[in-house]
This record gives C-alpha cells, structure tokens and sequence, in this order.
C-alpha cells in the first residue's frame, strides 16, 4: 500500500537568462515561501532597482550584497534588476 503523497504546487521564477547573478537562487518555489536571493554585482556608480512581476521590491543591504525578499506568491513570477548609470547628465 502506498502513502498519499502530499506534492506542493511550485511555481517557477523567472531571473531573465540572470539566474547565476542571485545567490540562492533555485528554479521555483512553493506558494508562501519566504525566498531570500543575494546580488553582489555593486558598481558604486549605478542604481539598481529590483522588480517582481514589475512591482518594484524593497532591498536591503549586507556585507557589500543585495538582499532581496519576497513571499513567493501562487504562480510564475518574472524577478528582474534595472540599472541606471549615475554618472550620466539627466537630459
């Protein structure tokens, strides 16, 4: 007789071909998970700005890293970075 198994849904997460640039990072994860992913690629002269799904998310920063949080919600998100060079003239 075998034992009902209990299978979580996972959802994926998409790091847009930057997956190896998060420490942590794994493919996909249950709804609710707590997911805390590590960024250390600092230039000091650019801004990043971390979106889940496009919705801009709060980062903290230790030992010289990124670190960005979110509960996993229930179904595939898109994690992205956008980067800004602050030593360009504003138009």
């Amino acid at each position: 007789m075998f034992g009902c198994l209990n299978r979580t849904p996972r959802y994926r997460v998409d790091y847009g071909g930057d997956k190896e640039w998060y420490e942590g990072a794994k493919d996909s994860y249950p709804a609710g998970a707590e997911v805390t992913l590590y960024f250390d690629m600092i230039a000091t002269d650019t801004k990043y700005t971390f979106l889940l799904d496009d919705e801009p998310l709060r980062v903290d920063h230790e030992d010289g890293k990124f670190v960005i949080r979110f509960t996993m919600p229930e179904h595939d998100v898109i994690l992205s970075c956008r980067t800004k060079n602050t030593m360009e003239l504003e138009p």
